[in-house]
């Protein structure tokens, strides 16, 4: 038998290549599908406290802007939420 020639390990190589990126490509795209549908499989509803919890907690927080106050916005939610019981 004789040696093979270099062009054709390079392009063996080139095609191992390719169809490994049109592989990860391929579980890419199917993957980005995929998660709409996971996150609409998750929309829930929220029990009546839990919405009163994050309506009164929310307007609590609103009041100090992150620009101003710097973290008190997410203290003030964090334990308004605590005190109703939820989680934030």
């Amino acid at each position: 038998m004789a040696p093979k020639s270099k062009r054709h390990t390079a392009a063996k190589i080139f095609a191992n290549a390719t169809t490994k990126v049109a592989l990860a490509i391929t579980i890419a795209a199917l993957w980005l599908t995929m998660l709409p549908i996971a996150g609409a499989a998750a929309d829930v509803q929220i029990s009546a406290a839990r919405a009163s919890a994050l309506k009164e907690c929310s307007r609590l927080a609103q009041r100090y802007p992150i620009n101003d106050w710097g973290n008190t916005e997410s203290y003030l939610y964090r334990s308004c939420m605590a005190r109703h019981g939820q989680k934030e």
